[in-house]
């Protein structure tokens, strides 16, 4: 027992911090409702480890009699002066009660364990339950992150979202990006840190050669990524530096914007309507603001405009951004026109479709609508209320002043292709909620159609993430009149489709919204991990953070999020995500 309690001593000391050891004076037992043993810590060890003293830190054990580690959960504590043990407390005079002495609060105080998992810390296998009562006086650490990590089965691949939140722990968590193509939901308040844990999660994507990221900004929280972090102040600072820990510097990003321009914006801002005149004013407009901005703060930034292409540079920071002028072409789209609109009914959609096949020569949506007349209705028996439909949904599509326009236009297939980080930048147009929908589904169409032909040539060689901020906004909840009715059922059933059927095209996607309610059902049920950043207790519960913890998050700081996923063994992680991002992160409304 001697041999063995000094090997269980040597291991726990390459292991972590020795803190104290497993009771020998309190019985510890086990059963199948209770896994929990007693730990003792001396008063000195209590009060120089900071660490100690907190509900639900984790500690370890080897166990003497198998040398295996075992990974505890502090549950409950039991401190009391070394007084208490000499007298009853009715026999305690007035005056013993009213004396300050600190010398004695010298008793050991007691931890009550829950025991999670265990692993020979030798080998190579996988950690299991803690199945096995530890011997007295087996030793307890505080553990090192490393073997918190392989005791936790918590950081399983290269995308590192961030550290395990228990006093400041340095372990991490992290999952292979495949896991992705299953789906996120991001759920929080303003403020909470959602943005800036995407903006983590785009950081890293951009650093592996067979990721993509498609980004859907009608926020105004994405097309600026590309400019340096805002290093002056102290707390983006401490984000960037919590990020270099986790994957390590970032120096720069490269990005391709997609920019819907509508006739409206061109008769405004452009005279001459070429791509570097389009790539200055959307400089002039959108970026330089928050360029001013930087400067300013004390950081120099070097502006060059070649083309369709910005290009910026200071000091540890090598970025670009190409901007791509966008439109919408009736004759390349005659296909899809029936269903470009959402609000479309059913039956309105299926005699668009035949009309449009019938006006084959029609080069434009004005020429279309143009050509629309009784005699198309009346040949097909078409209802009145469906006519009306019909005629009312192209008008809309005509009044987004995004189609067939005199221009400069990128070929979305080439920027599919070769775009590894694409903003499709729906914010700074000052779209109207309308045409945001129409491009987002316009486009999300397209990027399926694409991966598909991919697939059936066998040419997908990478994974896609598309990012939709304010989801709610786009695939809302079964609510409000008729015509929003034929919206939400088309809608849903257009990214029930995708999330079902992407997983064979290697599409992920991550949403983000505030709360879930508002939020198509579909994408709910369908999104396997959800993180879960501060909010309401009704909403934390419903996704699965039980009301304690519930109570807890709703009052949390900004970066502290759950983790659920059915790939986790504990099945939810708290987990602290480096915010700000180490990319550009700007809110000048603040200024």
């Amino acid at each position: 027992m001697r041999e063995r309690t000094s090997r269980a001593r040597a291991l726990a000391v390459s292991l972590g911090k020795m803190v104290g050891k497993i009771s020998k004076y309190m019985p510890n037992r086990i059963d199948q409702e209770s896994l929990y043993v007693n730990a003792v810590v001396d008063a000195e060890t209590y009060y120089s480890n900071e660490y100690l003293g907190r509900m639900g830190i984790l500690l370890g054990t080897v166990d003497i009699r198998t040398l295996e580690f075992i990974l505890l959960q502090v549950v409950g504590y039991e401190r009391s002066d070394i007084t208490s043990s000499l007298f009853n407390s009715s026999d305690i005079t007035p005056k013993l009660v009213e004396d300050d002495d600190p010398g004695t609060l010298i008793g050991n105080v007691i931890l009550k364990c829950e025991m999670l998992t265990r692993l020979d810390p030798l080998g190579r296998g996988e950690p299991v339950p803690a199945d096995i009562i530890p011997e007295p006086q087996s030793p307890v650490i505080i553990p090192y992150p490393e073997i918190v990590e392989r005791a936790m089965g918590i950081n399983r691949g290269k995308l590192r979202l961030g550290f395990l939140d228990i006093s400041n722990s340095e372990a991490k968590v992290s999952i292979p990006p495949e896991e992705l193509n299953f789906h996120s939901l991001v759920i929080g308040t303003t403020g909470a840190g959602k943005t800036s844990f995407i903006k983590d999660v785009i950081a890293t994507l951009a650093g592996m050669e067979d990721e993509q990221v498609i980004i859907f900004d009608a926020t105004g929280d994405y097309y600026h990524s590309f400019l340096p972090p805002d290093l002056s102040s102290d707390h983006v600072r401490r984000g960037v530096e919590d990020y270099n820990k986790l994957n390590g510097p970032v120096n720069g990003i490269h990005t391709s914007i997609i920019f819907p321009v509508t006739n409206r914006w061109l008769r405004k801002y452009t005279q001459e309507r070429t791509e570097e005149e389009i790539t200055k004013t959307y400089y002039n407009l959108y970026i330089k603001p928050l360029i001013n901005y930087i400067e300013k703060k004390g950081t120099r930034v070097d502006v060059q405009i070649n083309g369709r292409r910005i290009e910026l540079s200071s000091d540890h920071w090598r970025s670009s951004a190409e901007i791509n002028p966008f439109y919408l072409s009736f004759r390349e789209n005659r296909r899809i026109v029936h269903k470009l609109n959402p609000y479309f009914s059913e039956q309105a959609s299926h005699f668009l479709k035949i009309i449009t096949a019938q006006l084959k020569d029609v080069e434009s949506l004005d020429e279309f609508i143009e050509n629309m007349n009784e005699e198309n209705f009346e040949k097909l028996q078409v209802h009145k209320s469906t006519r009306e439909n019909i005629l009312r949904g192209l008008y809309l599509l005509r009044e987004t002043g995004l189609f067939d326009l005199r221009s400069p236009r990128t070929s979305l297939g080439d920027l599919l292709s070769s775009s590894r980080i694409l903003t499709i930048d729906l914010y700074n147009q000052e779209l109207d909620d309308f045409a945001q929908k129409i491009l987002t589904y316009y486009f999300l169409d397209r990027i399926f159609q694409y991966r598909e032909s991919k697939m059936r040539s066998g040419e997908i060689n990478n994974k896609l993430l598309i990012i939709i901020d304010e989801a709610h906004r786009f695939f809302p909840s079964n609510k409000g009149g008729e015509e929003d009715s034929n919206y939400v059922r088309r809608v849903a059933g257009k990214i029930s489709v995708m999330m079902r059927l992407g997983r064979r095209r290697r599409i992920g996607f991550l949403f983000s919204t505030h709360n879930p309610s508002d939020l198509s059902d579909i994408i709910v049920q369908l999104a396997n991990t959800k993180f879960v950043f501060r909010t309401s207790l009704d909403i934390a519960e419903s996704l699965g953070v039980s009301r304690s913890e519930g109570k807890i998050l709703s009052w949390e700081r900004n970066g502290v999020a759950y983790m659920i996923s059915p790939w986790l063994k504990q099945g939810r992680l708290k987990v602290r995500v480096p915010v700000p991002p180490p990319i550009g992160h700007y809110d000048l409304s603040r200024t």
